[in-house]
């Protein structure tokens, strides 16, 4: 499968989960979370995140916390994260995700992750 197909793919799978259900996008603005964006019940999204903000994700009423970020992204700072989730008593995964290099491995885990009981609502990063 073609890189582009593959990261197309990925986005369409997020994209089908957020759209369920006549999904409607609210964003607000939470400390320590860059470009919040809730979908329903289903999933939220955003961009960076800080280790602080990840207990707010919990009072949110997230399931889990799946980060895309690959770990040599600035502020990526995987160990922090992970340990901040063990402390606010949430399971994170983490998924590295390439678009520039999408490996169909990656995009498979994400399904199973994703799709797997107790994982959603999800917030994805």
């Amino acid at each position: 499968m073609r890189p582009e197909n593959l990261t197309l793919a990925l986005f369409t799978v997020v994209g089908l989960l957020a759209t369920a259900a006549s999904a409607q996008v609210v964003r607000q603005e939470v400390p320590g979370i860059r470009n919040f964006a809730k979908v329903e019940t289903t999933v939220a999204c955003a961009g960076a995140i800080t280790p602080a903000a990840i207990q707010e994700v919990k009072k949110m009423g997230y399931a889990s916390i799946i980060n895309l970020r690959l770990a040599t992204e600035q502020g990526a700072d995987i160990d922090a994260n992970i340990a901040a989730a063990k402390v606010a008593g949430i399971p994170y995964y983490h998924i590295p995700f390439s678009a520039s290099a999408p490996d169909p491995a990656v995009v498979d885990t994400f399904l199973k992750t994703i799709t797997a009981p107790g994982v959603q609502p999800a917030f994805i990063h």
